[in-house]
């Protein structure tokens, strides 16, 4: 009886520690583990971390492959700056990406090159691998904005176009044939990881892939191309590929983003659920502390950003800090920016609701939130109230009692 229920103890302790065991875990893969990598551009891929388990996790990281190419794991967000390990909350709400960046070298030739990337709990309990995959290909012939090679031209009006992460940039190329042969040419285009491309027509609104060139004509398309909404302001380059069996053109084309700003405002009770709302209390004399929540739902940095105030007349309002050198996008920073907002009624506030109108205006943009603010009396002015109901209620007993007496 006795080993039967020791042996019971052990098997209860096992499946415990096993059920334990299975509440760590994490994710860790690359969104595009094998990429073309044309000559004259890095490798710059998104790697995801999602912590499936119950306790934050501190994460390590390791990478093999050509030295030469210096990889290495960078921070998302700007100054770049190379990890070797990370802290990793639990929740798909708090999962992180990073940077995985290479550079090939200059003497590098085209094939394939392998890289391994790992990532382990720090007590080495948990270990995830992900597998890159870069195929390089240099260039075999320098191209122009127009170039003929072996009897394909390339020409556009327009090779850098600007405008807002999100939107479309849309380049009107047109492919001459100078061969005394029908062709058809094959439509390619390369640009940055994440950005959608397609070929249209010009006058029609349908996708190919290639089009049908006559004899020592002509002919025009859309090379249309779309950055994600997150795409950091800056300079991409584009480049335009044409071919018709051994025949190949390539057109460079530069994309311009010049990014957007959208400055928002709001109380605790509005980013998180709970706390203070537009509408709070306050007492005459005493401050009373807001917390003010500011956050860039663009994609390009708001900055120098001031805090001002339209107050009732004898109010104190100040503002800590008193400005933000720059606010970057919500995007990037994953949570708003907290601004103290310390209010003070004048001492004698006659009780009663009050407007303050707070506004933050940056150089990009600017944006305001009206505050409500109900003033109560101070404490010691209702024991002086008290104070004069007594005397007022003493000095009418006194004199009914004298009128009784007489």
């Amino acid at each position: 009886m006795r080993k039967k229920l020791v042996f019971a103890c052990l098997l209860t302790f096992a499946l415990v520690g096993a059920a334990q065991e299975l509440k760590r875990d994490f994710a860790f893969y690359v969104a595009y583990p094998h990429i073309v990598l044309p000559e004259g551009k890095d490798v710059n891929l998104d790697v995801v971390l999602v912590n499936y388990g119950e306790n934050p996790e501190e994460i390590v990281f390791e990478i093999s492959g050509p030295e030469d190419w210096n990889p290495r794991l960078e921070t998302s967000s700007y100054p770049r700056t190379q990890i070797m390990g990370l802290y990793l909350l639990p929740g798909e709400d708090n999962k992180v990406t990073v940077k995985f960046r290479a550079k090939p070298p200059d003497e590098a030739e085209s094939g394939d090159y392998a890289f391994e990337l790992v990532a382990r709990t720090k007590d080495g309990t948990i270990e995830k691998k992900a597998a890159v995959v870069v195929t390089y290909e240099r260039e075999k012939v320098e191209t122009t904005e127009e170039e003929e090679v072996k009897g394909l031209t390339l020409t556009v009006d327009y090779p850098a176009l600007e405008n807002p992460a999100g939107e479309r940039f849309e380049f009107e190329i047109q492919i001459k044939n100078e061969a005394d042969e029908e062709r058809v040419v094959e439509l390619k285009g390369q640009v940055p990881i994440g950005w959608q491309a397609y070929f249209t027509p010009r006058w029609k609104d349908q996708r190919i892939t290639s089009i049908k060139v006559g004899k020592n004509s002509s002919e025009w398309i859309k090379f249309e191309v779309t950055p994600p909404f997150g795409a950091e302001k800056g300079e991409y380059p584009l480049t335009f590929v044409a071919s018709a069996g051994e025949v190949e053109a390539k057109l460079d084309l530069k994309a311009v983003i010049t990014g957007t700003y959208e400055l928002h405002l709001g109380s605790e009770a509005e980013v998180f659920g709970k706390g203070d709302t537009r509408n709070i209390k306050a007492t005459a004399g005493k401050e009373r502390v807001f917390k003010l929540y500011i956050w860039n739902e663009g994609s390009a940095p708001i900055t120098d950003i001031d805090f001002y105030a339209s107050k009732p007349k004898g109010w104190e309002v100040s503002f800590k800090p008193e400005k933000l050198e720059s606010l970057e996008p919500l995007a990037q920073t994953l949570k708003p920016e907290v601004v103290e907002v310390i209010v003070k009624p004048k001492e004698r506030a006659i009780p009663g609701d009050y407007e303050i109108n707070i506004t933050a205006a940056g150089k990009e943009d600017r944006e305001s939130l009206k505050l409500r603010v109900t003033v109560g009396a101070a404490m010691s002015w209702g024991w002086v109230g008290v104070a004069v109901i007594v005397v007022v209620v003493a000095g009418l007993t006194g004199i009914f009692v004298r009128l009784g007496r007489r």
